[in-house]
Formats: structure tokens, C-alpha cells, sequence
């Protein structure tokens, strides 16, 4: 029981500390020049800077709260 609690708290940690560490990820890795749009060509410079970045955040949010999905789970099992 305590190996699944221990789990629990390295994937809540983890997804919750991606989470809350989305802008300074994306900052840090550059992903927000690596994400694409569809519809370049329809909006402004700046609009497209803002879209790509704010796109790039979601994608790592997501990622994080994929990664604490378990840790949610196990902690639902453990103390329920």
C-alpha cells in the first residue's frame, strides 16, 4: 500500500508541477516555434506569435494533467 501511495505522489507531483510550469517549459524549449496554424495567412504577426505560444501552453497543460490522470486515479482507489 505504501508503494501505491509513494506512485500516487510522483505522478500528481510531476503532472501537477508540468501544469503549473507550462509557460516557463514552453519558454525555455522554444516549442511555440515548432507549433503549427492552419490559417497563417488570415491573422496578423502578432496575433500569430500570441496563438502559437498560448497553443504551445495548452499542449504542455494537457500533457501534464495526462501524466497526474494517474496519480488521480490511484488516489481514488487508495482512499476511498
Amino acid at each position: 500500500m505504501i508503494f501505491l501511495k509513494v506512485l500516487m505522489l510522483l505522478f500528481l507531483i510531476s503532472g501537477f508541477g508540468t501544469v503549473f510550469a507550462a509557460k516557463a517549459i514552453v519558454q525555455k524549449f522554444k516549442l511555440d516555434e515548432r507549433t503549427t496554424c492552419d490559417f497563417e495567412d488570415e491573422i496578423t504577426e502578432e496575433e500569430l506569435v500570441k496563438y502559437k505560444f498560448d497553443k504551445a501552453v495548452l499542449n504542455v497543460k494537457m500533457a501534464g494533467m495526462l501524466i497526474a490522470f494517474p496519480g488521480l486515479i490511484l488516489l481514488l482507489i487508495i482512499y476511498r
